[in-house]
């Protein structure tokens, strides 16, 4: 893997660069969060690299929240470049990857947009409470899984090569000089000062450095029953979170066509396992909400060979019954029944 640098002056440059060549989203701060936006020259001294995960996922570029599959609308004139994704994003879209593209059937507009797409991921550098990677077994840092990867210094951004787009997207090497010795050494020391503040907030929990392993034994705790009542079932969670890939098709007509499109679904939702009888196999809320924790710590597991929960915090921090999934995870494993909620999450 090649390891550049740059210096920050000539990054903007070299985005600034770029602008007519590709349809670049950039992370911005707004509201004390960061939100993915289109890049532009009046907007490009704003953008905001490597502080934390923004709010979307990167999921959401690629399989978005509703789209129309009949007839198929799939237009991209411009290659697309996605800046500011965290570790904890490119391993679910590992997940989406083995759902919609390593199957029989491979999505035809989702292998599109993933081919169109150059994907820059950053270090973490200041995370939230509420992230756990580690936990998880990640770390804030991606070791792999990306085009480019910039990790941010002082004065400017190291920038890893993990692909032929992503040399591509770099061709211009003058902008560029190779990373020294001395400076990754640096890098190193930044890495882990991110990964132990990331264990310091979650060793509370005392949750197994093999979560998946243990889950499937704790499926028929009794505590499952008790610790649901902050959900309002909204399904929140799930659009949020980076490796949910349900979904269901809904068909509408006009005048004119039949068309049919695919929504977000979501396993906390009464309907979601509801068959033509009416009757569900998970009618109570306590089933679904155990199910959904199954489903990130054991059916993906078994499915497709990784833990389905990448530890972003997503899930907590949008969370309107303000629930703490480390809490639930700690009762279920520790067989407590004690309050799952916590008060408030401060972004950045």
């Amino acid at each position: 893997m090649n390891t550049y640098f740059i210096e920050k002056k000539r990054w903007f440059d070299f985005l600034e660069g770029n602008l007519d060549n590709y349809s670049i989203i950039a992370p911005f701060s707004y509201n004390d969060a960061l939100i993915y936006e289109p890049l532009s020259l009046m907007n490009l001294d704003r953008a905001v690299f490597g502080i934390v995960r923004p709010v979307q996922p990167l999921k959401s570029f690629f399989f978005p929240f509703k789209e129309r599959v009949v007839p198929e609308i799939l237009e991209q004139e411009k290659q697309t470049v996605i800046i500011g994704a965290a570790n904890c994003d490119l391993s679910a879209l590992r997940i989406l990857d083995s759902v919609f593209l390593n199957q029989e059937y491979k999505d035809p507009n989702y292998r599109a947009r993933r081919q169109n797409t150059t994907v820059v991921s950053i270090d973490c550098a200041n995370p939230l409470s509420v992230c756990f990677c580690d936990a998880v077994g990640l770390k804030p840092y991606p070791d792999d899984g990306f085009d480019l990867n910039l990790s941010i210094m002082e004065n400017g951004f190291f920038v890893d090569v993990g692909s032929k787009k992503g040399e591509n997207l770099i061709s211009n090497k003058d902008l560029f000089r190779p990373a020294k010795d001395i400076e990754i050494e640096e890098r190193n020391k930044i890495r882990s000062r991110v990964r132990s503040t990331i264990v310091s907030y979650n060793e509370s929990f005392h949750l197994p450095r093999n979560i998946s392993e243990e889950f499937p034994e704790n499926f028929a705790s009794k505590i499952w029953e008790k610790i649901w009542q902050r959900c309002v079932q909204c399904g929140g969670c799930t659009s949020i979170c980076p490796s949910c890939v349900c979904f269901f098709l809904e068909d509408t007509s006009n005048r004119e066509r039949f068309i049919k499109n695919k929504i977000y679904d979501s396993c906390l939702l009464p309907g979601y396992a509801r068959m033509a009888s009416g009757l569900s196999p998970r009618p109570l809320l306590w089933e679904r909400y155990r199910n959904r924790f199954a489903c990130k710590y054991s059916y993906i597991v078994s499915n497709y060979g990784r833990i389905g929960c990448t530890g972003c915090g997503r899930c907590i921090a949008g969370c309107p019954g303000k629930i703490d999934k480390r809490k639930v995870l700690r009762n279920i494993f520790l067989q407590k029944d004690e309050d799952v909620g916590y008060e408030s999450v401060k972004y950045l």
